[in-house]
């Protein structure tokens, strides 16, 4: 499945149905160099009362390790059509011009840099399609970005920029111990007014869109707005839990934001190969509902529901069928249809993975082998 997110056009999209695939992170890259600074590295205290001048204190220590994202595109004109010499172009025996080349902004975002010599996290829909990436620090320095890897199921970017000396980074925390109710600050770029800082709260955790397989966002209430795409939400730690995505503009307070936790398991392939590696199962699932529980005689409210087996998948030498219910993967409970794409995406192709099943009434157990996807470019 294709995916760009735009920060600003985004609906809700009601149901679920998905072909699985998923990234997994492959032995090599397990013993890589880490690729950013664990919060765990430098905090000082387990918890941080909010209050006084607490965000004002994050915003002027980690804006500097904030920057402002512009990708170009290049375009050509031809320019005779300027002249004014007949309504029918140029007179004749006039030599027309060569086409002059320029180089025009395409959009603009955010980022943040996580490594000291030049790492930097953004959005894919950020800088995809562009000919040159512009990358402004907050001391309004100027770098050409080097796109290093990206992944446009998850909307995730790592560029790289060349500087002569260390750069500022944001460490890196854990998008899963965040709580709906948590405080969180986000820095960025709003509309081009660089560095703008908003506060919010966590509103919820896991929410899916219906853009990818892989949406499992965190919901923010601090304001974010086209321009913020691809710069850092903040916890009160100093730590950056999640990239700004979207917004909806359908209501108020409704941001969305990636997990941090799942940016880091591809960050490893992201700096190594430029892509994802991904594994496939092979079959289409949907939720149960009363309606379908009730017209299938299904006897389990929670899991899976396979609607379609690929021919020749992993899932059908395997021995799935359609209406078997996948209630456990890999020691997992599967409590519905978005979870198994999610473990799925951290699972290696090539090895045994058990699966627990409900099929017409009865619990069996099967082995799966995932296979690798090929030629599927950096989905």
């Amino acid at each position: 499945m294709k995916f760009v997110k735009q920060l600003c056009d985004r609906g809700l999209i009601g149901c679920l149905v998905v072909m699985l695939t998923g990234g997994f992170l492959a032995p090599e890259f397990a013993k890589a160099e880490k690729l950013w600074m664990e919060g765990a590295d430098v905090a000082t205290t387990e918890e941080t009362i909010i209050g006084g001048n607490i965000f004002r204190k994050l915003a002027e220590k980690l804006s500097p390790a904030v920057v402002s994202i512009r990708s170009m595109i290049k375009t050509s004109r031809r320019l005779y059509s300027d002249f004014p010499f007949t309504p029918h172009g140029v007179p004749p025996g006039f030599r027309e011009p060569p086409p002059q080349e320029d180089i025009q902004p395409q959009g603009e975002g955010s980022g943040f840099i996580i490594r000291k010599d030049g790492y930097i996290l953004t959005n894919a829909h950020v800088v995809v399609g562009s000919d040159e990436v512009q990358v402004t620090l907050s001391d309004g320095k100027l770098f050409k970005g080097h796109l290093v890897g990206l992944d446009q199921s998850t909307d995730v970017a790592l560029i790289k920029v060349n500087a002569p000396f260390d750069l500022p980074v944001i460490p890196l925390g854990s998008s899963d111990k965040m709580k709906p109710g948590d405080w969180v600050m986000t820095i960025g770029n709003p509309f081009g007014l660089e560095f703008t800082v908003t506060v919010g709260i966590v509103s919820a955790k896991g929410r899916s869109l219906g853009a990818s397989i892989y949406d499992d966002f965190l919901q923010i209430d601090a304001p974010i707005n086209p321009g913020n795409s691809g710069g850092p939400l903040i916890n009160t730690r100093g730590e950056v839990v999640g990239i700004n995505t979207l917004v909806l503009f359908q209501g108020q307070g409704l941001g969305f934001s990636l997990p941090i936790d799942l940016v880091k398991k591809l960050l490893p392939q992201l700096k190594e190969k430029g892509r994802v590696i991904r594994s496939w199962l092979g079959v289409v699932v949907r939720e149960i509902t009363l309606e379908i529980k009730e017209a299938l005689n299904l006897l389990v409210d929670r899991g899976s529901l396979i609607t379609e087996v690929v021919a020749d998948s992993p899932a059908y030498e395997a021995g799935i069928r359609r209406n078997d219910v996948i209630i456990e993967f890999d020691g997992h409970t599967i409590k519905n249809s978005r979870e198994l794409p999610m473990r799925i995406a951290h699972s290696p192709s090539g090895k045994k993975m058990p699966m627990k099943v409900v099929r017409e009434g009865e619990t069996i157990s099967i082995d799966v082998v995932l296979a690798e996807v090929k030629n599927r470019g950096r989905q």
